[in-house]
C-alpha cells in the first residue's frame, strides 16, 4: 500500500485495533520513510501522507497499554475531532437523503419519517444511518416514491417525536401519568415534554449537578443537554433544582 500511495495519500482506517508490535514496524516507516518488502533486499523510499481514523480514545488506550504514546504523537500532528451524528443533527437529514438517491433515484421522505430520523440519537453513526436508509428503500414498495414511517427499523420509530397517542399513553402509564392527560394530541405532546424534562432535572440533580454525566447517563449529547436546560430555565421550570444547577 506503501508502495501504491507514493506521492499521494494513504488513508489507515481503524488504527487503534492495530497490533502493538505492528504499531512499531509503522512508526519506523513513518520516522524514517524507508521499508524492505516482505523478502526484498533493496530498501524502498516512499512519500506518503498519513490519514488515521479511529473511534478509539487513542489516550486512553495509552494509559492502559493499549497504544504506543510515541506512535500516537507521531500520528497526531494535525488532530480533527468529528463529534457523533447526535451532536450534529443538521448533517442527518442532507446525509440520509443523500443515500436515499444513491439507493432509489426519486424517491423522498415522508414528513414523518424526516422528524424520525432527527430525533434518534444514532449510537452506529452514519453506518447506521445508511443501514436504515438501505432498508427503508429495500422495504417500501416499488411503485411507491415516498418512504413512510413503517419502513423504518424498530428502534428508530420508537424514540419518534412523532409518536402515537397509544405509545404516549403506554408511556404515561409506566411512568404514573395521568392517562387522562394524555387524551389529545396538544396535552400528550406536554406529557411527554414532561416526563422528558423531569428525567433531565432528576438526573442532574442526582449527579450533583454535573453536566457531563447526567448528559452520559441520559445518553444525549452535552450540547443538547446545555440547550435544554437553557429551555428549562427559560420557562422557570428549574427552581426546585437551582442548586444542582
Amino acid at each position: 500500500m506503501f508502495e501504491l500511495a507514493h506521492t499521494g495519500t494513504l488513508f489507515l482506517d481503524e488504527i487503534g485495533e492495530l497490533h502493538p508490535a505492528l504499531q512499531v514496524k509503522l512508526l519506523r516507516v513513518l520516522d524514517s520513510g524507508e521499508y524492505y518488502c516482505l523478502g526484498g533486499k533493496r530498501k524502498m523510499k516512499v512519500d506518503v501522507r498519513i490519514v488515521a481514523a479511529t473511534n478509539r480514545d487513542l489516550r486512553r488506550a495509552i494509559e492502559d497499554g493499549k497504544f504506543r504514546s510515541d506512535f500516537y504523537h507521531r500520528l497526531a500532528q494535525v488532530r480533527i475531532d468529528v463529534p457523533p451524528l447526535r451532536e450534529r443533527s443538521e448533517d442527518i437529514l442532507p446525509i440520509a437523503r443523500f443515500f436515499l438517491q444513491k439507493y432509489r433515484p426519486g424517491s423522498r421522505f415522508a414528513v414523518d419519517v424526516e422528524e424520525a430520523l432527527v430525533g434518534y440519537c444514532w449510537p452506529g453513526n452514519v453506518r447506521e444511518l445508511r443501514n436504515a436508509v438501505i432498508s427503508a428503500a429495500s422495504l417500501t414498495f416499488s411503485s411507491s416514491r415516498e418512504i413512510e414511517a413503517t419502513a423504518l427499523p424498530r428502534e428508530i420509530i420508537a424514540v419518534s417525536p412523532g409518536r402515537s397517542k397509544r405509545d404516549l399513553v403506554e408511556l404515561a402509564y409506566a411512568t404514573g401519568t395521568s392517562r387522562k392527560s394524555v387524551g389529545n394530541n396538544e396535552n400528550g405532546g406536554r406529557a411527554l415534554a414532561a416526563l422528558e424534562r423531569q428525567s433531565i432535572l432528576q438526573t442532574l440533580a442526582d449527579t450533583n449537578g454535573h453536566h457531563e454525566n447526567t448528559a452520559r447517563i441520559l445518553g444525549i449529547s452535552g450540547r443538547t443537554l446545555s440547550r435544554k436546560l437553557k429551555q428549562y430555565r427559560q420557562t422557570g421550570s428549574v427552581r426546585e433544582f437551582t442548586s444542582a444547577l
